[in-house]
């Protein structure tokens, strides 16, 4: 296993939020602080991440229509309870 893995994080534009993506994110970063080093994520970062969490406030999938240079995660409101147990799946740990 990684020393950590490099999260990358995006957030949508918050214009028709569920729920509250800070308090998420905070909770996220508390959960998996020692598995993982989060980022906020720009295609124009040089910074290599081993997945990147979309965090939409609604179901829109805005944050669908970029082109991510590693494997992504949708967190929206249906599966944002969720966001701890998929990110760990996601990256195998």
């Amino acid at each position: 296993m990684k020393s950590k893995y490099v999260v990358g994080i995006l957030f949508c534009g918050g214009c028709n939020c569920y729920f509250d993506r800070e308090e998420l994110y905070d909770d996220i970063k508390k959960s998996l602080a020692d598995d993982c080093e989060f980022v906020y994520y720009s295609p124009d970062s040089d910074v290599a991440c081993d997945m990147v969490v979309l965090i939409n406030g609604c179901q829109s999938e805005c944050l669908m229509q970029e082109d991510y240079r590693a494997k992504f995660l949708l967190i929206n409101n249906k599966n944002y309870n969720d966001a701890v147990d998929l990110i760990k799946k996601g990256l195998g740990i």
